[in-house]
């Protein structure tokens, strides 16, 4: 009874419903002893899914169409067409190896089945042909690994398949074309992608980039990833001309990054180094080819990979972006990083290069905010004796601010009075440390701030 109720469930996995009573029925040939109609049934239903299937395919699939056409002539003609169908299906490889074997094996036992040849079908043959039929065929929505994507690419010429340049949106869309993608489809998918992005039409090329990007973003699972890494980050990773995708890819997901071999991981930090050198000042440092976005996917790998091969360019970024509102907000969970970008930060406050401590003292209120959410209560306050000592130097911003008793900087000089009040040791010795000049941690407050 097992094997009959195995026999019932699998009904469920069938794609159309017309076949699922046609199935019902083959099963119902077999819980009567009817084997040789069991597999009978099987196989007209086989053939029925195929041609359905093949029609669907034959919308986007010039070869798939020609093959339909002569299939429907010969079944106006009542000519027998099974064969023919399987040999060119095979042929043109839109049916794999395995399931054109087992074509071919069902055909014999149901020719055996179906005339007097003296041969008996048994139930462990039907029940073999019912199961496959549904396994290998009745279950799945398309009749080809590339059938799905074939069809997605054919969409790579519509001007509003991505509707906008949220990669967020990207990821949607692509993920409802590819639910119903086999995964030995993927691989097809992703070189025929790649190939797009060279493509004469901006249109197709745009698109093309905006769904590999969409697949690196939210691939449906690991398998997956591992294919957008093999095919993506290292076929491409000697391909100049594909840096800005590649960085854009790792900055959509930071898991791309992870179990590259030595080399990727050196021709990527080669693609890092030229991106932060070309990068404009007014680029957004929200988009994806940006570096500050490269950094964030890099930081979420292990420290080991990032010492080895990256460590050179994140000090750059860390440097040179200092006052990203973007970078501080999502470097707070890597404490080097952060200490880093922080030292960074006081060094310029408080730099003997006028430029650079006027520079700061400039532009101070306009990242107050994003600052005093970075920094502890005694970090705001070393920052401000920073601007201090470069008052003293004779930069004539961070006089200004201190004349001003730094209200530019609000929330900044209200965690640095925190500091003060409850960690008045520690501020004093930042100040013996740092400008032993400046007034003492117990009058600071009255006297500076």
């Amino acid at each position: 009874m097992s094997s009959l109720r195995d026999m019932e469930e699998l009904i469920s996995d069938i794609v159309d419903v017309e076949l699922k009573e046609y199935m019902r029925e083959a099963l119902t040939c077999y819980m009567t002893g009817a084997h040789r109609a069991c597999i009978v049934l099987s196989f007209i239903a086989i053939f029925e899914d195929l041609l359905k299937k093949l029609d669907g395919l034959a919308s986007t699939n010039k070869t798939a169409r020609a093959i339909l056409t002569d299939v429907n002539k010969k079944r106006e003609e009542q000519k027998v067409y099974e064969n023919d169908l399987l040999n060119k299906l095979k042929a043109e490889k839109i049916l794999t190896e395995l399931d054109a074997d087992f074509l071919s094996v069902l055909r014999t036992l149901r020719n055996k089945a179906a005339h007097p040849s003296g041969h008996k079908p048994t139930a462990e043959e039907a029940r073999y042909v019912y199961s496959e039929t549904i396994r290998l065929f009745l279950s799945k929505p398309v009749l080809s690994t590339t059938q799905v994507a074939d069809q997605i690419l054919s969409k790579l010429t519509n001007a509003y398949l991505f509707p906008t340049t949220n990669i967020q949106d990207h990821a949607t869309v692509v993920n409802d074309g590819v639910k119903t993608l086999h995964p030995d489809g993927y691989p097809y998918l992703l070189k025929k992608l790649i190939e797009s992005l060279n493509d004469a039409n901006e249109v197709v090329k745009n698109n093309a980039k905006r769904y590999l990007l969409g697949l690196s973003s939210k691939p449906l699972n690991q398998d997956v990833l591992e294919q957008i890494k093999k095919q993506v980050l290292e076929e491409s990773s000697s391909d100049e001309g594909k840096g800005q995708l590649l960085m854009e890819c790792i900055s959509a997901n930071a898991n791309l990054l992870n179990g590259l071999d030595e080399i990727v991981y050196l021709r990527l930090n080669k693609m890092f180094g030229d991106i932060i050198r070309t990068t404009k000042t007014a680029d957004q440092h929200t988009y994806l080819k940006h570096p500050v976005q490269i950094v964030k996917s890099i930081l979420c790998i292990d420290k080991s990979l990032i010492d080895k091969y990256f460590k050179a360019n994140i000090d750059d970024v860390l440097k040179v972006y200092k006052f990203s509102p973007v970078l501080m907000g999502f470097i707070g969970g890597k404490d080097w990083a952060r200490n880093k970008l922080i030292i960074n930060i006081f060094e310029m406050a408080g730099s003997s290069t006028f430029d650079e401590a006027n520079s700061f003292a400039k532009s101070a209120g306009a990242y107050d905010k994003d600052i005093a959410a970075l920094m502890s209560d005694i970090e705001c306050f070393e920052l401000i004796v920073h601007v201090c000592d470069a008052a003293i130097w004779g930069s004539y911003g961070a006089d200004g601010m201190m004349k001003g008793r730094f209200n530019n900087i609000p929330r900044i000089k209200e965690k640095a009075i925190k500091a003060l009040q409850n960690r008045t040791k520690d501020c004093q010795d930042l100040i013996e440390k740092i400008k032993p000049d400046l007034p003492e941690a117990s009058v600071f407050e009255k006297d500076v701030l």
